[in-house]
């Protein structure tokens, strides 16, 4: 369930499992300083998270079809913009016009690109809606659909509210013989209205040597100067930044393996530039958390929104990890399963919605196992590779274990499915996961596999984990229901500071 934004003092920091356009629906007028975001590009790709040495998982599909969800959002947009909504008449009319440009295509890539351009519209309306009289959006895209986007943010926000073509250069390897290599990503820049927050001392950067004394020559020419020019104090007070931005893309300790991340000083300059402490930045696609951190770091408040739980998942670490922040103590995660009937509102809509996979995912990383990507898997959802400590040979020994979750009732033919899956993967321990009792049958089914013996311990091959409300009020009950030879850990590790650079840590208390 999504709750309603009351501007608490939790609420300045917040984060949403969702879709963003529910929850963007939820929060009050006028209410951020910032939306920074970089939402899908419309790249055709899906987009891989790498969880361990060699597993990965799509963390987001960059796919898109003009179907029945999309059918229904343009309803969607149409009724509001009868009942004359702000933001939605724009909307509904730009809408219009790429039918009109396009024949209204339901096939083939321009059928892609107004599916996509109908799941933007909206959530930039809303966007819109909660940003204050003197807020500002950015929006980060690439050559795909940037024109059609800046275009749409000239209907929604109006063309004179138009502020900055940001040009983001970066340095990449990319061979290529029938192309230029694309070393750059678009940040567009919308006010909301004439009024707008810039803080431009807070983003000078120093000049280089060929700069400073071009800028000095200038200031000798200026009436009322000498000769002479402070160069440390033209050197210390830099530079407003220009349009292009030479910023490298994420590297070493920053990046920790989910796709289309971005360096968080890119998201510094923006959040420093545009907003001031104590304001709430928000992030309407925030998958890692980039802006967030950045956000924390700066000392403003915050509100992420993913509709991916494997996003969320590292925010969580990189929060605690960053800043000393724990989810659900620090900040609440809403949309987040924290309760049995949670879990089951996720598995409401079948096996092939997105959130009865996000579901699988969030169980399997209880266990401190890597999900599979649900394809061709063999009936495994999750994998883990260990290295145990053997006493007597005084060494370490592999240990492999799979999952499978299951969200009905687990029957004997399940059981024997798994078995043989488990057999074939060459693991020494299998857990299935459910939400319902087992009965005594099954578990002496499950008792024919035999144990596993390890430091002079007994571990069952085959076990069942019945996730149930006790593990939400006490998660170290895991443990009492499955007996494991190593104590399951987090998947992410994220490094406490980023180049040797403390952040900031714990310093801001809305």
């Amino acid at each position: 369930m999504l709750k309603q934004f009351d501007g608490s003092a939790l609420d300045r920091r917040s984060l949403y499992f969702g879709d963003n356009l529910k929850v963007l629906r939820t929060l009050p007028d006028n209410l951020v300083a910032l939306c920074c975001t970089d939402p899908p590009f419309n790249s055709g790709r899906d987009y891989n998270i790498f969880l361990g040495a060699d597993a990965q998982e799509t963390a987001f599909k960059d796919t898109w079809k003009y179907d029945d969800v999309a059918i229904t959002t343009r309803r969607d947009v149409a009724e509001r913009a009868a009942n004359q909504e702000d933001g939605y008449v724009a909307a509904e009319r730009f809408l219009k016009g790429f039918d009109v440009m396009f024949d209204s295509p339901t096939r083939g890539k321009d059928a892609e690109l107004r599916s996509y351009l109908t799941f933007m519209a909206p959530r930039i309306v809303e966007i819109r809606r909660v940003l204050k009289e003197t807020g500002s959006f950015y929006l980060h895209c690439d050559a795909t659909a940037s024109h059609y986007l800046k275009e749409l943010c000239d209907v929604i926000f109006g063309r004179k509210q138009f502020r900055n073509e940001i040009v983001w250069h970066y340095a990449h390897m990319s061979a290529t013989k029938r192309h230029f290599p694309r070393k750059h990503d678009i940040i567009f820049r919308y006010t909301k209205s004439n009024d707008w927050i810039f803080n431009a001392d807070d983003i000078r950067i120093p000049y280089t040597e060929s700069s400073l004394n071009r800028e000095k020559y200038k200031i000798k020419k200026r009436p009322g100067f000498g000769e002479e020019v402070d160069s440390n104090w033209l050197h210390e007070k830099g530079k407003i930044p220009d349009t292009v931005w030479d910023m490298p893309l994420c590297r070493g300790k920053e990046r920790f393996g989910y796709p289309t991340q971005k360096p968080r000083a890119l998201y510094e300059r923006i959040i420093k530039a545009s907003s001031n402490e104590g304001d709430i930045v928000l992030d309407a696609f925030c998958g890692c958390g980039t802006t967030i951190d950045a956000a924390e770091t700066l000392k403003r408040g915050w509100i992420g929104i993913d509709l991916t739980l494997l996003a969320l998942e590292p925010i969580q670490e990189r929060m605690q990890a960053r800043h000393h922040l724990k989810a659900f103590e620090d900040y609440p995660v809403y949309g987040y399963p924290v309760n049995l009937q949670e879990v089951k509102v996720m598995l409401a809509n079948g096996e092939n919605s997105q959130r009865y996979k996000d579901f699988e995912n969030w169980a399997v990383t209880r266990l401190g196992m890597n999900p599979t990507r649900h394809v061709g898997d063999g009936g495994i959802d999750g994998i883990g590779n260990y290295q145990l400590w053997h006493d007597e040979m005084m060494e370490t020994v592999d240990t492999k274990a799979v999952c499978e979750v299951k969200s009905g009732r687990i029957q004997l033919p399940t059981v024997r499915a798994f078995r043989t899956a488990m057999n074939d993967a060459e693991a020494t321990i299998g857990i299935l996961i459910g939400l319902d009792t087992i009965s005594a049958g099954i578990k002496q089914e499950m008792l024919k596999e035999g144990y596993y013996e390890h430091n002079g311990e007994k571990y069952p091959r085959l076990q069942y984990w019945q996730i149930t409300d006790e593990y939400f009020a006490n998660p170290a009950s895991l443990m009492l229901d499955i007996k494991l030879p190593w104590q399951p850990e987090p998947i992410y590790h994220i490094e406490p500071h980023y180049d040797g650079e403390q952040q900031n840590l714990g310093l801001y208390n809305p």
